[in-house]
């Protein structure tokens, strides 16, 4: 298993921009077959934009499974794990409906 420190890929955990940039660095390590963990150390907070971005268009690419098997989230708050919560959540129900 590989750790990203977002502190070290993106300065900003608002926008879209941001996000595809760690989205991109994910999916290197999943398409080769890795797992990952995602480190929010001395993140604070991130936007629903962000979250979005880096890790909902995973959803794109690969099922919920696939990503719950493989990506983890450590050092984070309880704001980061909500909101990531909260989205795959919210996705993975539209995904199930449609």
């Amino acid at each position: 298993m590989v750790t990203i420190n977002v502190k070290d890929i993106v300065s900003n955990y608002s926008d879209n921009e941001s996000g595809l940039v760690l989205l991109e660095t994910i999916k290197n390590y999943l398409n080769s077959g890795q797992s990952v963990a995602v480190s929010f150390d001395s993140v604070s907070y991130v936007s629903t934009s962000f979250v979005n971005s880096a890790f909902i268009n995973l959803l794109q690419d690969y099922s919920f499974n696939e990503i719950k098997k493989s990506l983890t989230f450590v050092d984070s708050n309880v704001q980061i794990n909500s909101l990531i919560k909260e989205r795959f959540a919210f996705e993975a129900s539209r995904i199930t409906i449609a």
